[in-house]
C-alpha cells in the first residue's frame, strides 16, 4: 500500500465524522485590538536607491542579475547591489555572516531607502539570531518580499516593531496587477486600502468564510513552512489580538495539517483575532483518491474549529497576482461580506 493510499483509507475514515459546521456558521466579533506603536518606513519616490540583497538562496546567473536590476528601474527606482550579493555557499547566497553583513549594511547605508531580497528559497531563519535589531529600529526602511523572507519579515517586525511587507521578490513574475499594489503601499502610506482579489484568474480566487464574523488587530503571518518552523524558537509568531495570513506551495494536505497543528500546539494562533488564507499552489494531489481530503477539507477542519473569523481565497503566496501586506498594520477582516481593509492611522 501506497502512503497515498495509506492516508486516503484514513481520511475515508475521518470522512465519516462531519465538519464542524457549527464553528464555521457562528457568527463571532472580536473586540478591537488596541492598535501597536508602530514605526512605518518613509515611502520611496522616484530616483531613490534600493539594496538587492540575497538572504536566502543564490542570485543565480549574472544574466539573472541583469534582469532583477531592470525590474527594479522600471518602477523608477535605481538598484544597489549589496557587497556579498553574488557570494554562493553551498545552496545559499553566501555564509550567514556574509548574508548578515548584507542586511545590516543596507538598514546602515545612508543612501538605500529600501531593501529587496532578490529571491526566497532557504536560509533566513540561520540569520534571525544575530540581527542587529535594534540598529534597524533606529534606521527604518522598507524590507519586501515573501516565502523564505517570512522569517525576516516576522522577526524584525516582532523584535524591531517595524512595519514590513509581505510582497514581491524581485525575482517575482511581473504582473500589473501585483505592481499596482506594491506601489501602493512602497510610493506611498494610504490611510485606507480595502484588498481586492484579481477578476478572472479562476476559481482559487473566490474568496470564502470559514467562519463568519468580523476583526479587527495587526496583520501579521506569511509562509506556512516558516512559520511553523519558527516555532518553539526566541522568533515564534506572536499572534495573539492579530489577523493571521498563511499560504504555502508544493506541502501534501498532510503536511499543511501538521504545520497547522504545530501553529495551534505552540499557541501561536491563540487568541488571534482572525486568520486569511492564500493560496496554496500545487498542494492538492492531480488525481486524488476516492474521499481523500484535499487542503480546503484540512483548512475547514482545522481552523474551523478555532471559532474565529476565517476566510479562504485571497490572493497571498506563491501565485503571478498577489497582494503586498503591510505587517503590523490594523486591518478589519469582515468575513460575512467577504472584505479585508486596512487603514495606516494609528502607526507612529
Amino acid at each position: 500500500m501506497t502512503r497515498r493510499q495509506l492516508l486516503a483509507l484514513g481520511f475515508a475514515t475521518a470522512t465519516s465524522v462531519v465538519l464542524p459546521e457549527v464553528a464555521r456558521a457562528t457568527t463571532t466579533t472580536m473586540p478591537q485590538s488596541s492598535p501597536l506603536k508602530s514605526i512605518t518606513p518613509q515611502p520611496l519616490k522616484p530616483g531613490d536607491k534600493v539594496a538587492l540583497i540575497a538572504p536566502a538562496s543564490p542570485v543565480g546567473a549574472a544574466e539573472d542579475l541583469t534582469a532583477f536590476r531592470s525590474r527594479v528601474e522600471s518602477h523608477g527606482l535605481v538598484p544597489v547591489d549589496a557587497p556579498n550579493l553574488m557570494r554562493t555557499w553551498a545552496y545559499l547566497g553566501g555564509t550567514d555572516q556574509e548574508r548578515l553583513d548584507d542586511l545590516h549594511w543596507a538598514f546602515k547605508n545612508p543612501e538605500v531607502k529600501a531593501i529587496f531580497p532578490v529571491r526566497g528559497g532557504y536560509g533566513c531563519t540561520r540569520l534571525l539570531p544575530q540581527i542587529n535589531y535594534d540598529l534597524i529600529r533606529k534606521n527604518p526602511k522598507i524590507l519586501c518580499g515573501y516565502s523564505d523572507i517570512t522569517a525576516l519579515l516576522i522577526a524584525i517586525n516582532q523584535e524591531s516593531d517595524l512595519i514590513t511587507y509581505h510582497g514581491p521578490v524581485v525575482a517575482s513574475t511581473p504582473s500589473e496587477y501585483s505592481d499596482a499594489i506594491l506601489k501602493a503601499f512602497l510610493f506611498g502610506t494610504p490611510n485606507h486600502y480595502e484588498f481586492k482579489n484579481p477578476t478572472g484568474e479562476g476559481d482559487q480566487y473566490t474568496l470564502q468564510a470559514i467562519t463568519k464574523g468580523t476583526a479587527s488587530g495587526p496583520l501579521t503571518g506569511g509562509n506556512l513552512a516558516l512559520l511553523s518552523a519558527m516555532c518553539g524558537t526566541p522568533h515564534q509568531l506572536q499572534g495573539a489580538g492579530k489577523i493571521v495570513f498563511i499560504e504555502d506551495i508544493r506541502e501534501d494536505p498532510y503536511k499543511i495539517d501538521r504545520m497547522l497543528t504545530q501553529l495551534i500546539n505552540s499557541g501561536s494562533l491563540a487568541n488571534a483575532a482572525g486568520i486569511i488564507c492564500g493560496q496554496f499552489t500545487n498542494c492538492d494531489p492531480e488525481e486524488p483518491e476516492p474521499n481523500e481530503w484535499l487542503v480546503k477539507d484540512v483548512l475547514n477542519e482545522r481552523l474551523g474549529l478555532l471559532g474565529i473569523p476565517t476566510m479562504t481565497g485571497a490572493a497571498i503566496g506563491h501565485v503571478r497576482p498577489k497582494w503586498t501586506i503591510p505587517i503590523g498594520t490594523t486591518a478589519t477582516l469582515d468575513t460575512n461580506s467577504l472584505t479585508i481593509s486596512i487603514s495606516n492611522n494609528q502607526n507612529t
